[in-house]
């Protein structure tokens, strides 16, 4: 396991990290920092786990060339 932070200051566990599929998990003091910090919790992920795919939109738009890509 390793804690990350994002750089708007998320913080987050990462349990587990195949490359393709990634398990985070918010606990409650992440949880109650970023409340207290002002972040509404619409925007707040809730304490638990969380799985998640990597490259899912590629995946999704498999004809999409990669040099036609944006960043927003």
């Amino acid at each position: 396991m390793s804690n990350q932070q994002t750089e708007e200051g998320f913080a987050f566990t990462v349990v587990e990290d195949d490359g393709e599929n990634v398990t985070i998990e918010v606990s409650e003091e992440d949880y109650q920092r970023e409340k207290a910090d002002g972040v509404d919790d619409e925007s707040l992920l809730k304490p638990g786990r969380y799985k998640l795919k990597r490259g899912g939109f590629m995946a999704r738009h498999p004809k999409m060339k990669p040099q036609e890509r944006k960043r927003a």
